[in-house]
């Protein structure tokens, strides 16, 4: 399994989660017209998909370690 892409993706989910908190805050102080609501919805739909992309590319990661590990125990090619 390829580490550094596996650490790049949790931290690109764990950077991506925390410039989403700083806008939260953000733009109530920018923009206080801006229904907080919506943003926030939409920010928290926003790092919900790169947080599903980081854990989703860790787990066929491990999936596909296990099954090439399998093949090696078995011997087929």
């Amino acid at each position: 399994m390829n580490y550094e892409k596996q650490m790049l993706d949790f931290a690109m989910s764990m950077v991506f989660s925390l410039f989403g908190m700083l806008l939260i805050f953000g733009l109530g102080f920018v923009f206080p017209t801006i229904d907080p609501y919506v943003v926030i919805k939409w920010i928290v739909i926003a790092c919900a998909v790169v947080f599903a992309y980081s854990i989703g590319s860790f787990l066929f990661g491990v999936f596909t370690m296990i099954k090439s590990s399998k093949k090696k125990k078995t011997g087929k090619k």
